[in-house]
């Protein structure tokens, strides 16, 4: 998920290294969370809120570099080879070709 920065005087976002709002011109001295309240540098919140945890990226998200959907696909077992997925694509065309023939020579 994005990070995203908005003014607390006016409410409007803003880009990530701005030092003053362009629209209402409050100059920004900290990151604060929007749900603790907590204030900080952006290196504090770096893996998220450090007092809540708010945008923390959980610890099973990524493991040695592997997604879960990728871990969940190496669980799943081995998939079969592409050939019996293009022998099985074959015979359904030509079921197909023969089904649309059929229906049009009645």
């Amino acid at each position: 998920m994005k990070l995203r920065f908005f003014c607390d005087l006016c409410g409007t976002e803003v880009p990530r290294n701005t030092i003053r709002c362009p629209a209402c011109g409050r100059y920004f001295t900290a990151i604060q969370c929007p749900r603790c309240r907590f204030r900080g540098e952006e290196k504090d919140f770096a893996q998220g809120c450090p007092k809540c945890g708010y945008m923390k990226i959980p610890r099973t998200a990524v493991t040695d570099g592997k997604t879960k959907k990728a871990r969940r696909r190496q669980q799943s077992g081995p998939s079969a080879p592409a050939a019996v997925y293009r022998l099985i694509g074959l015979i359904l065309s030509l079921v197909l070709i023969a089904l649309v023939v059929i229906l049009f020579l009645r």
